[in-house]
């Protein structure tokens, strides 16, 4: 039988006003590419030390066609991003992989699984990329390389990884308690006004685009007055009755970021919460904090609790005072991203504090494995 997946949790640290986390509660023309082969791998291998095993596990590569629908419908729907979709059959223990490149803007890319290990009770599966070569003579048309696997891992935690240790994010839905609301992270293309809101286009790295849309008042104008176009900027928007600008629609822009500065990830002004990250935390986990004096609801905000991921963006979260007035809990619209790294920020003035240090910080890294349901 295989081992499930150990995944530590941060314990309680006091520090100064602030108990973080005192607790934690988890919570053009279309060109598809694969290729079909059989492989047959069994073998042990120490990897990284004398007491780590590896064990080789058979697998098999499947067209699109012998697939579960499930997962091919899964594969159309995240065709343009990159990362990786799964689908569990029960009924035979047979496990399907589904690993995708995203978007290219040519043919000769392409994706195949060289490897599945079984690393003390943990699925890796190792993929290897091939890119087209500068100068060769390629189809021009948007590809979507993916390929697919077939294997039997039982009980396992997965993760999908190439060979120079990138880690592929799962595409799946992930559980949420946040309702009519969600958010996204792209370039600030341009900035619209007409006479009754204002529009901001944000383009995504496959190529997309989409539109937002604030009222043209004070309070509209307010929200998007540092806003820089060609910048990167984070979105947070509601899910409700959308505008339109020249016949594309716009939903309603709840709030909008730049992103940090990142000497904050070690300004000494900033009080670490922890000596280390910690590690291996779940992608939809919910941060408690917890105040040795109450505080107003009007002081818990984004401006003053926040999140941000290694390359400074800011990560919308819902951030809910708790009866007692004592303690906040954070929620992430969506799973972060697996194998990431995130700080969760604390500002002092938020509970009154007149101490000249800038706030609190606490970094968590986010494991690199999504165990299977």
């Amino acid at each position: 039988m295989f081992k499930k997946l150990f995944i530590p949790m941060c314990f309680a640290l006091t520090v100064g006003a602030v108990y973080m986390p005192a607790s934690v509660k988890a919570q053009g023309t279309v060109k598809m590419q694969s290729s079909v082969s059989n492989i047959s791998k069994n073998k042990l291998i120490i990897k990284n030390g004398p007491n780590i095993m590896c064990n080789k596990i058979d697998f098999q590569t499947i067209s699109y066609d012998n697939a579960p629908k499930t997962l091919t419908n899964g594969i159309d729907s995240c065709k343009s991003s990159e990362g990786f979709l799964y689908y569990l059959d029960s009924s035979t223990n047979y496990l399907y992989v589904a690993v995708m490149r995203g978007q290219k803007p040519t043919g000769g890319y392409d994706i195949k699984v060289d490897a599945v290990e079984d690393v003390e009770g943990r699925g890796n599966i190792i993929v290897k990329e091939t890119d087209p070569d500068k100068g060769a003579i390629v189809p021009q048309v948007v590809t979507y390389p993916y390929t697919i696997i077939k294997v039997k891992l039982p009980d396992f935690s997965i993760s999908v990884k190439n060979s120079s240790g990138k880690v592929y994010d799962y595409l799946g839905a992930g559980e949420s308690n946040i309702i009519g609301a969600s958010w996204v992270i792209g370039n600030l293309e341009n900035i619209y006004t007409d006479k009754d809101y204002i529009f901001i286009k944000v383009k995504y790295e496959n190529g997309d685009t989409e539109l937002f849309y604030v009222k043209n008042n004070d309070e509209g104008k307010n929200q998007i007055k540092n806003l820089k176009v060609n910048s990167t900027v984070s979105v947070r928007y509601a899910l409700g009755t959308p505008e339109k600008y020249n016949g594309e629609a716009a939903f309603p822009l709840i709030d909008v970021k730049m992103p940090v500065d990142k000497s904050m990830f070690t300004d000494k002004g900033w009080e670490d919460l922890n000596s280390k990250d910690c590690l291996n935390i779940l992608r939809d986990k919910q941060w408690t904090i917890k105040f040795k004096d109450q505080l107003n609801d009007e002081n818990v905000n984004s401006s003053n609790i926040y999140v941000v991921d290694s390359s400074g963006n800011v990560i919308p979260t819902a951030l809910s005072l708790q009866d007692d007035k004592k303690s906040v809990k954070v929620t992430p619209y969506k799973p972060y991203k697996l194998g990431q790294k995130y700080y969760l920020f604390i500002v002092s003035k938020l509970n009154n504090n007149t101490s000249s240090l800038k706030g609190y910080r606490m970094g968590f890294q986010i494991s690199d494995s999504i165990h299977m349901n």
